[in-house]
């Protein structure tokens, strides 16, 4: 037996997909309001096909609706609650790639946690918190004063020692090839002839003056001691006459000092080989090469060079060895000293670590970069931390340099048009811009001192769980 139909009322909805029909406009009202297929306005009685609508058109009518919400719809009376409530309700996620394994992470403080507890295949613990000593020892250094005095003066003793030659010219080791050997060949230049004192002319003693025979006979045999003192002298430094110096009377005198003078380095290059042109740079830019000739010059670089840790490929313990005193230098802020270099790489390991992470803000302290990166992250604690305008500065040093932060505009907030809105109190037109609601951007970023992890030289067994260990120098993967 068929449903009876119900007889149509005098007020029916105004939706076109709804049937329903009331009997009162007020009733039929009352249906759409409540209805959760109907997106209707009962303040402007307006009906609206999506939700998203009614959001829009409620922030855009203060004089009904208030400070209403773009997403939500929800009304405020003032613009901070409107605010604070898109910062707690309607946050943006993030997509946040770990710069060693690449896993992408939604939230700042899941990254954090990834890279602090030893979850990247990648960048260990360890690695993590040398990032974040470091920026903390380059900020104190860079501040200047006595601890950067100190500093230079640990490190001045090593780089005083250092002896860079200039590049260029010809190696007397380096053979030349068959073109280079041609090309050699068909320059023109002059044989090098010893630099010898004009002889002087002996006296002749006899009774009566010289015969023309005489004169030749006396002046041969100097030229032959001449000759015999020269063939005592060699350039080489395999024989046994290397070092010595003719004398008049044809014997050799031996310098007593045992150093072989070494007559191709420093500026000896320039005297003997006066034009030739120095090594040509790579004709590519290398940013490895640039940084040796700038440390050549001007010293380390302690913004990208690890100078203060034992685990990194920077590590010179010599570079903070004190000759007068025998004893290492702690790079650090400190003046502990020690005999051999195991004992101040256990103590910058142990004693340099940061146990606990403070706030400048509020003050307190927590355990973990993880613990303080949500505390960071959280807009409803009442700490201003992430409000703060060098809030970027302390999190690239919070973090080691791993994140990065932006203030942006909304997606949808972006679209921000004034309209002309009736105040209630004048009657009057007047321009409105609803408010606009801004989130942290956070990105991931490469620290300065951030140095490519060796590729993986072999792998052993299937694509599963798979332990990276180090075999002869490389890394590499089971």
């Amino acid at each position: 037996m068929p449903a009876p139909l119900e007889p149509i009322k005098k007020y029916k909805c105004t939706y076109k997909n709804c049937p329903a029909s009331f009997d009162s406009e007020r009733a039929m009202r009352s249906h759409k309001k409540h209805s959760e297929e109907h997106d209707y306005c009962a303040k402007c009685d307006e009906d609206f096909d999506s939700y998203d609508d009614l959001a829009q058109h409620k922030a855009f009518r203060p004089d009904m609706h208030g400070k209403a919400c773009r997403v939500c719809g929800e009304e405020f009376k003032s613009t901070s609650g409107l605010r604070r409530h898109i910062e707690l309700n309607h946050k943006v996620d993030q997509k946040l790639p770990c710069l060693g394994c690449g896993s992408e992470f939604y939230r700042a403080s899941l990254l954090v946690e990834h890279l602090e507890f030893g979850h990247c295949s990648v960048i260990t613990p360890e690695q993590f918190q040398g990032h974040i000593v470091h920026k903390h020892l380059v900020t104190k250094l860079l501040e200047g004063g006595a601890a950067y005095d100190r500093f230079m003066q640990k490190i001045s003793k090593f780089d005083a020692a250092q002896d860079y030659e200039e590049e260029g010219g010809v190696g007397i080791d380096m053979p030349l090839d068959q073109d280079d050997d041609d090309e050699a060949r068909d320059v023109e230049f002059a044989a090098i002839k010893p630099e010898t004192a004009p002889e002087e002319p002996v006296p002749y003693t006899g009774p009566y003056p010289p015969l023309p025979s005489q004169s030749q006979a006396r002046s041969v045999s100097g030229a032959s001691d001449l000759s015999a003192t020269m063939r005592k002298m060699s350039l080489g430094g395999n024989s046994e006459s290397a070092t010595a110096v003719g004398s008049r009377d044809g014997t050799s005198r031996t310098p007593t000092s045992s150093r072989q003078l070494n007559p191709w380095g420093g500026k000896a290059a320039k005297q003997l080989f006066p034009e030739a042109k120095p090594t040509p740079p790579p004709s590519e830019f290398s940013i490895s090469y640039h940084d040796e000739q700038m440390e050549h010059e001007h010293g380390i670089n302690i913004m990208n060079t690890r100078f203060w840790d034992p685990l990194s490929r920077d590590w010179n313990p010599e570079r903070f060895y004190d000759t007068v005193v025998c004893k290492y230098y702690c790079p650090f802020i400190c003046e502990q000293t020690f005999d051999m270099p195991d004992e101040m790489n256990t103590h910058i390991l142990q004693d340099h670590r940061i146990a606990r992470m403070k706030c400048p803000c509020c003050l307190k302290y927590f355990k973990s970069v993880t613990a303080l990166m949500s505390h960071c992250e959280s807009r409803a604690s009442k700490c201003p931390i992430n409000k703060a305008e060098d809030f970027n500065i302390f999190l690239d040093k919070m973090t080691g340099g791993f994140l990065s932060v932006e203030e942006k505009t909304r997606a949808d907030h972006i679209h921000n048009p004034t309209v002309m809105v009736e105040n209630p109190d004048t009657g009057r037109l007047e321009q409105y811009t609803p408010p606009v609601a801004t989130y942290l951007q956070y990105s991931s970023s490469k620290p300065v001192d951030w140095k490519d992890p060796d590729k993986v030289a072999a792998q052993i067994g299937g694509s599963g769980s798979s332990q990276v260990f180090n075999y002869q120098g490389k890394l590499s993967q089971w």
